[in-house]
């Protein structure tokens, strides 16, 4: 039987084996506790002799992980044996300290806190300690295991060390680095699937790079790709090498987009700007209008939506009660003001202005009516302390042209040029392409194949027949991968929902590249059908914000969170998807009616809690009335049927809900044959129409 890194396991052995084992077990246990009674006194008492150095040892030999005993010893020995010693002595103790190391090593290679403690050794020896010595030490432990992380992280320290150590000059340091280069290449070609030397690789080929010239960079990441070239071809399921090519090629730097601003409410005022992911904010965005051809700055407070309010992909301004304003307002919203959840997330422009129309007050009309007037980095930061003249009459600022953007990837492959990045891509693509012609069933290709393309796809238009091709293909690519690796099956599901959900939303935003940032379409529709497209989950509810009616029936979505960005939403139907709990429902104010037939909803609790802030008084824009429909879910049955449900509900009070146990279609087939069930009052007393809204 193998065990890991291909080292063979050992049978467990005979009964008598086993027995043996366990009373050595038995007394080790003892001891151990013996001595961790030995070591509370040593701690009271705060001695540091030989007899504490002693404890603390015979611990560690037994529990090498035993972090606090390190730091214990670390004290003994600075604090006692290192006390009024001349050089040799001090070298003499740390010379016995890393022979002692050097025997839990043995024991156990990858403690953390060995390695550590030798490190602190090593640093504390100062003139005498020699970091040639060391990096001679790796080269035993990596020759008896190639795959010791904490063996390869140490080296790196070494090189640094052995840098600041001797001041080498560049020309040095570079030879060593490029000798370190050569030892992973040893060290991949004994075992190509060493995940350790190929990440010690990647830190190298940076620090590399950043000395040369282009022409050599490029030449030096060419021999790379070649590199991983010849690995998976003999090897295409080598997951390490792999992973390797994908971190040459590198991934566009994440980007915040402002999709648009609109608003929803009049009295008192409430602006709502929409972003493509969860966003925090730095600072408040400035909201401005034109009163008597002066710019007034307006008081009021920022709120995402949901329980959060520090967090969302949409975000409120609410004025302060009783203020006026203008038939336009204005919102600048500056590239530092927010911040993503997205590691290394930013907003893709430097500034960004809002002008949304206040004077029109038809809801429905104003609703969508989006325009991005503004994108420069000269804007000006706060209307309340301009920093240059308005060049307008009355006041709104002045269009600057869009700065160039530049297409940014995290790589040693970086280029401003798009074309560039193409000729990259493509070239890796047409590579993973031939090696699914080779082994069709191997996952690795067809996952770094779907990758690669979705890279591509960031680097063209949104509306474009290639961005279309290059969605089908990934989505039959993700396809193939929940057949093949089923342990992985909600990841794969979950990035085709993303590509689903892109696909079928497009018409909702305006033909852009994504380094240029996305916005909404002028015309937003009011309905949207997502039905029976195999969805896990809305990945960016904001999309949807315009939206009156959606239709998500046959899906596989688990949540309703995403119903507190649908601000407009008055009609959805979530049958016959997974969703347990009810959540969201308080801050969707616009919503009238919700199908949940046929999910997995299971308690009374898990319904309660999506109207707990209906029923407090808390509900965004007050009045709103809902009709839910709860049949076919396991509640029913498990809290004793939809009568004892109905009127539990009616203890809650009244809250404009009006909830249906019973399953609409079995409802319509009792009203067609005009059966009627005694008992069936529903808990609202407010008449919910079934027509268009």
């Amino acid at each position: 039987m193998e065990g890991r890194h291909g080292k063979r396991k050992e049978k467990a052995g005979s009964p008598e084996l086993l027995k043996a084992r366990q009373e050595e077990e038995t007394a080790l246990l003892r001891d151990y506790s013996k001595l961790k009674d030995s070591l509370k006194q040593i701690t009271d008492s705060k001695k540091k002799d030989s007899d504490a150095l002693k404890t603390t040892a015979l611990i560690i030999q037994l529990n090498p992980g035993y972090y606090s005993v390190w730091n214990l010893r670390r004290t003994i020995l600075h604090e006692g044996f290192l006390q009024n010693t001349n050089e040799e002595t001090t070298q003499g103790i740390f010379n016995e300290e890393i022979k002692f190391v050097d025997e839990i090593l043995k024991q156990n290679p990858k403690s953390y806190c060995a390695w550590n403690h030798r490190r602190w050794c090593v640093e504390q020896m100062g003139r005498g300690s020699s970091w040639e010595d060391e990096l001679a030490m790796t080269d035993k432990i990596l020759k008896d295991d190639p795959r010791n992380y904490h063996g390869w992280d140490y080296r790196r320290h070494i090189i640094r060390q052995l840098d600041l150590q001797n001041q080498s000059p560049t020309e040095e340091a570079l030879q060593r680095l490029q000798s370190e280069l050569e030892f992973t290449t040893l060290k991949i070609k004994e075992d190509p699937s060493n995940y350790s030397a190929w990440h010690s690789r990647s830190k190298l080929i940076n620090e590399l790079a950043e000395n040369m010239a282009e022409k050599d960079k490029k030449a030096m990441i060419d021999s790379e790709f070649d590199l991983v070239k010849d690995v998976v071809y003999k090897n295409p399921d080598n997951q390490s090498a792999w992973l390797y090519n994908l971190g040459l090629i590198g991934r566009e730097e994440p980007s915040i987009s402002i999709i648009g601003a609109s608003v929803i409410s009049f009295h008192p005022l409430e602006v709502v700007v929409a972003f493509d992911q969860n966003v925090k904010l730095r600072n408040p965005f400035t909201v401005s209008t034109m009163l008597d051809h002066n710019v007034v700055p307006l008081e009021g407070e920022w709120k995402a939506t949901g329980s959060d309010s520090s967090l969302g992909y949409i975000w409120i301004f609410q004025q302060v009660s009783g203020s006026v304003y203008g038939p336009t307002v204005e919102i600048v919203i500056f590239a530092n003001d927010v911040y993503g959840v997205k590691a290394g997330s930013k907003l893709g422009s430097p500034a960004v202005c809002f002008e949304v129309e206040t004077g029109e007050q038809d809801f429905g009309v104003i609703s969508g009516r989006l325009n991005q007037l503004v994108v420069g980095k000269n804007l000006m930061i706060d209307v309340t302390k301009r920093l240059g003249p308005v060049s307008n009459p009355d006041g709104t600022l002045e269009a600057i042209r869009e700065p160039e953007v530049k297409h940014v990837v995290t790589s040693l492959t970086t280029s401003t040029s798009l074309q560039d990045r193409r000729v990259v891509l493509e070239r890796e693509i047409a590579v993973a392409r031939e090696l699914m012609g080779v082994e069709p069933d191997c996952k690795w290709p067809i996952q770094v194949l779907t990758t690669l393309l979705l890279e591509l796809r960031k680097t063209i238009s949104l509306h474009s027949a290639e961005a279309r091709i290059i969605d089908d293909e990934c989505i039959g690519l993700l396809e193939k991968l929940i057949t093949l690796d089923p342990l992985r099956q909600e990841r794969y599901e979950d990035r085709r929902t993303q590509l689903v959900f892109d696909r079928e939303t497009l018409h909702l935003l305006k033909d852009a590249k994504r380094s240029h940032g996305m916005e909404f379409a002028d015309e937003q529709p009011r309905d949207l059908d997502l039905s029976m497209r195999g969805l896990t989950h809305i990945p960016i509810s904001s999309y949807l914000m315009h939206l009156h009616t959606l239709d998500l029936d046959s899906n596989a979505i688990t949540s309703t969170r995403f119903l507190r960005n649908l601000l407009n939403v008055r009609r959805v139907n979530l049958a016959n998807n997974l969703i347990e709990r009810l959540e969201g429902l308080q801050h969707a104010p616009s919503l009238e009616f919700l199908s949940l037939e046929n999910n997995l909803i299971a308690t009374w609790e898990d319904v309660f809690s999506g109207f707990v802030f209906w029923h407090e008084g808390k509900l965004g824009r007050m009045g709103a009335q809902v009709k839910v429909l709860l049949g076919l879910n396991p509640v029913i049955e498990n809290e004793g049927g939809e009568y004892v449900l109905e009127h539990r509900w009616e203890d809650v009070g009244e809250v404009g809900v009006d909830i249906q146990w019973i399953s609409e279609e079995a409802r319509l087939a009792a009203e067609t044959h005009a059966t009627v069930v005694s008992g069936t009052r529903r808990v609202s007393i407010n008449v919910i129409l079934d027509g268009t809204h």
